[in-house]
């Protein structure tokens, strides 16, 4: 017999955010397991929900949508767009697009996200606004808004919270945690953590001065503080820009 037929539908998973957080990797090593499908690109973003703050998503771009995920029986399908989370139009889309999908979220330190986020988004633009890109990166980081948009536009959403330095400090539990969530077998064999990381991307950062890093925290201090309360996977030790706000920490 052959293998059996595939079949295309609205696609079991979503990741929805956030930018420069691990994604990338943490996508590669679950298309390493058997059961995990890719979109028919191949490729992990599809963005194809942002298209539609310039017009009305119909039930034909539906239609397309869900035929970018073919998986056989037995196996799951879905995309990870980092920015999902960041655009305010794209929650309320996913009830119509998917409203079944498993959302994933990953969150990282978030100046330590402005600095790996900003060189990115000046090199990939032919005419950089550097004031442009420093307030798009401090709005990307602010979590906890985003993700309560997320929750109220779409309520019924399964969503799992994962935290970068978790992942890197821990990846098998993590990544068990991940495949439980998505329902699909924990026990296969992980993938190797390290080489789906490649290399370090230190030296890529911006490097920031007090002055900005003070503001930055100053900035983000109370969305972080409100993260922390509302969303207990996240351990604020692990955030070296934001530590003292941990709950143990000493006054």
């Amino acid at each position: 017999m052959g293998q059996p037929r595939e079949a295309t539908g609205p696609p079991d998973f979503i990741g929805v955010g956030t930018q420069r957080s691990g994604t990338t990797w943490w996508f590669m090593c679950l298309l390493e397991h058997p059961e995990i499908r890719a979109p028919r690109s191949g490729n992990k973003e599809t963005h194809f929900l942002t298209r539609f703050a310039r017009g009305p998503m119909t039930r034909e771009d539906v239609a397309i949508y869900h035929h970018r995920f073919p998986r056989r029986p037995g196996e799951l399908a879905g995309e990870w767009t980092p920015r999902y989370v960041h655009d305010f139009w794209i929650p309320r889309l996913l009830r119509r697009a998917a409203p079944e999908a498993k959302l994933l979220i990953m969150f990282r330190d978030p100046i330590e996200r402005f600095r790996s986020g900003v060189p990115k988004e000046r090199s990939t633009r032919q005419r950089p606004s550097s004031r442009w890109a420093v307030a798009d990166a401090i709005e990307r980081g602010r979590y906890a808004a985003q993700i309560n948009r997320l929750r109220r536009e779409h309520p019924g959403a399964q969503l799992l919270v994962l935290q970068y330095e978790k992942c890197v400090a821990d990846p098998v539990t993590q990544y068990r945690r991940t495949l439980e969530f998505l329902g699909a077998d924990a026990e296969k064999p992980p993938p190797d953590f390290q080489r789906r990381r490649g290399r370090s991307r230190a030296s890529q950062k911006a490097e920031l001065w007090p002055d900005m890093t003070e503001a930055l925290r100053a900035s983000l201090t109370d969305d972080v503080r409100a993260l922390a309360a509302q969303e207990p996977e996240i351990d604020l030790r692990l955030w070296p820009n934001f530590a003292e706000l941990a709950p143990d920490t000493p006054a």
